[in-house]
């Protein structure tokens, strides 16, 4: 959402970007403003439980609840009040920010669901309890709206999903924003054999659970593939890999996914939005090893496309060699990347959406 709000601004727009205080310094750092709301709700605390226990489970009808909740909760009485005070003219969320919607219809503005890829809210509907809750009540407002007024969508169209209702959407090109990183020398060099990357997105990587947390597992299978390895993971995690082979980089330094994808031929990872729609901009073929419901949706939509195939841990070393040999794979990736550089960038979406918004208040 990031290269979305500096749209926003390009276009001479006022933007603030109002999150629990823990996210201040990764907005403050993208060279946003930040309005700080709420308590931090200690995201790992709240979501590890939840994620080892759906990843158990090949249940696919999990509901919006439980911690996602409870980080409204804790936020949107310090939203609206912000908002009443502010006075934006339409409020941007993102797919699983529930307080964002109560704000909007507190104050009678449309709320804008900006996708981060393929729409998963048809398989994760909000819970009826969360939906009709306290949460909603204490505005005077029956229930959570069903639909946002419209939504910004980077998710090309062989891989999304079709929308039953009559959401008017502002498609945008995916722009990658991986916050502050370096582009190390190493990195700048051809590689003398295919590159793989290896990465594991940023919630994963904080949950201490090796069945979670499998890049190492992947790395080291990959180690004797005739392959070189970059591992894209926090730096901090590198404790939990263990001797790595010389074609086997673990980098000491943050590095930015799509900088690093511009010289691999294959990437690895775990299946989250971030991961997924940023190697699909940089046209690379993907193995997704998912392990909870948003990761094996991500993983069906992606296979339906040609681009990439949900895999699994046992055979990964096959399937990125399949990936690298057969050529329909990477010609599949090439025509995502080149529909994503056809759709309208940032700047171009920010000015259609807020024509969209003009036609709607008619």
């Amino acid at each position: 959402m990031v290269p979305f709000a500096w749209g926003l601004r390009a276009a001479g727009h006022e933007v603030r970007v109002a999150g629990h205080p823990a996210l201040a310094p990764a907005i403050t750092g993208s060279g946003l403003t930040a309005v700080e709301v709420g308590e931090d709700p200690g995201f790992v605390e709240l979501f590890a439980g939840g994620i080892s226990r759906k990843a158990e489970s090949e249940d696919e009808s999990v509901t919006v609840d439980g911690a996602i909740a409870g980080c409204a909760d804790g936020m949107v009485d310090d939203l609206v009040a912000f908002a009443r005070d502010w006075r934006p003219q339409v409020l941007v969320h993102d797919p699983l920010n529930l307080a964002a919607p109560i704000a909007a219809r507190v104050l009678g503005i449309p709320a804008v669901k900006h996708l981060w890829g393929a729409d998963f809210s048809a398989i994760m509907p909000v819970a009826e309890e969360v939906a009709t809750g306290n949460l909603v009540r204490r505005f005077g407002i029956d229930r959570l709206p069903d639909t946002p007024d419209l939504i910004v969508d980077p998710c090309p169209w062989a891989m999304q999903v079709p929308s039953p209702g009559l959401v008017p959407r502002q498609p945008i090109r995916f722009v990658p924003y991986n916050g502050t990183a370096m582009h190390p020398s190493w990195l700048w060099r051809r590689p003398s054999r295919p590159r793989v990357c290896v990465t594991w997105g940023t919630l994963m990587s904080e949950v201490d659970d090796g069945e979670l947390f499998r890049a190492p597992r992947v790395a080291e299978a990959l180690a004797s593939s005739g392959v070189e390895v970059v591992v894209a993971v926090d730096p901090k995690t590198r404790p939990r890999f263990g001797a790595l082979p010389d074609n086997v980089r673990l980098a000491d330094t943050q590095l930015a996914l799509h900088v690093v994808l511009a010289s691999c031929r294959a990437i690895v990872h775990q299946g989250g939005a971030g991961s997924t729609m940023t190697a699909l901009a940089a046209g690379v073929p993907q193995v997704i090893l998912p392990a909870v419901v948003d990761q094996r949706f991500n993983a069906t939509q992606l296979a339906l496309t040609g681009a990439g195939v949900a895999g699994d841990l046992e055979t990964v070393a096959d399937q990125v060699h399949a990936l690298l040999t057969e050529p329909h794979w990477r010609q599949a990736a090439t025509a995502l990347a080149e529909e994503n550089a056809g759709r309208p960038c940032p700047a171009e979406a920010a000015t259609g959406l807020a024509r969209q918004l003009d036609m709607l208040s008619v």
